[in-house]
């Protein structure tokens, strides 16, 4: 078998097109670890994944691939929930993937769903003004 080393290597040092949003995943673990009454080494020891996880989590470091798994299965969440382009110029609107997940709920009427997409709405448009 042949490997062309130069095209490995030039692959090997590109930025991967989506990374892990810590920050969400890790909001994501402690509502339902809250909502379970879990501490974070109970929930450790639940998933099988050392509690030293969930600390780095919470500085910003991402989990290994195993861990997101893992807890992703826990969570009953898709990966892509909690993958974000690392460009800049493919910015995804936060109100539609909002509305996108409300629309899918099936604990929730359609009736409730636009009405939690106004109020996230407004709120959301709120804020992005007092930024500019």
């Amino acid at each position: 078998m042949v490997v062309n080393v130069k095209q490995w290597v030039y692959n090997r040092t590109q930025m991967p097109e989506n990374t892990v949003n810590v920050v969400s995943l890790y909001a994501a673990l402690d509502q339902k670890r809250a909502n379970e009454g879990l501490s974070w080494r109970s929930l450790a020891a639940k998933l099988r994944v050392p509690p030293s996880t969930f600390t780095r989590m919470a500085q910003g470091l991402k989990p290994d691939v195993d861990a997101f798994a893992t807890m992703l299965q826990w969570l009953g969440m898709s990966q892509d929930q909690f993958l974000e382009p690392t460009a800049e110029t493919q910015n995804s609107d936060p109100i539609a993937m909002i509305s996108s997940y409300l629309r899918a709920a099936h604990n929730i009427s359609h009736e409730d769903a636009e009405a939690l997409e106004d109020i996230i709405g407004t709120a959301y448009r709120h804020m992005v003004r007092g930024r500019k």
